[in-house]
């Protein structure tokens, strides 16, 4: 009796934790925001780069996957990647948030977060590989432009000025 006891616990955890996570339609992908992180930084700062007005390339998206948006379900957060062309490590930061909200709006909340990493203090990346948030962003990246910024959470000053390039992409699920 113990033993089916703990068989049928197991069973039950398994069936809860397992993540709803659909089934993918198409990949967004939003390759080469390149910008430029100066030298001499204060680490009391929080430097962010915007973008405004992007394309979704929504229409695209749906065309080339022969689908409309009352299939889609969800668009997800899926990879981003924040990369030093010049070999530069970025060992001098706290953490990274990356936001996207409407084209046209002056700044992005936290609340807008898509992809983030935090306590990376003293590390020596070069590629920061960031994590998604959880949020759905369909309502956003179904219309036609959006506003992207990327945050830098200092931890002490910037050594030299670092040229970065910024890739991200979504998933869209049913």
């Amino acid at each position: 009796m113990k033993k089916l006891g703990i068989l049928l616990l197991v069973g039950l955890l398994y069936v809860g934790c397992k993540r709803e996570s659909g089934e993918r339609i198409f990949q967004m992908l939003y390759p080469n925001f390149i910008f430029t992180l100066p030298s001499g930084i204060s680490p009391f700062s929080a430097p962010s780069f915007a973008f405004n007005n992007e394309s979704t390339n929504i229409d695209l998206y749906l065309q080339e996957n022969n689908t409309d948006t009352s299939v889609i379900t969800a668009i997800s957060p899926y990879s981003a990647v924040i990369s030093s062309l010049n070999n530069t490590a970025f060992d001098f930061l706290d953490g990274v948030s990356v936001r996207i909200c409407p084209a046209g709006i002056v700044e992005c909340d936290a609340f807008d977060e898509a992809f983030y990493l935090d306590n990376m203090r003293n590390r020596s990346y070069r590629d920061i590989e960031l994590l998604p948030s959880l949020r759905n962003f369909k309502s956003l990246l179904s219309d036609k432009n959006y506003r992207v910024e990327v945050v830098f959470l200092m931890n002490d000053f910037t050594p030299v000025t670092i040229e970065c390039k910024f890739d991200m992409s979504f998933e869209a699920v049913r």
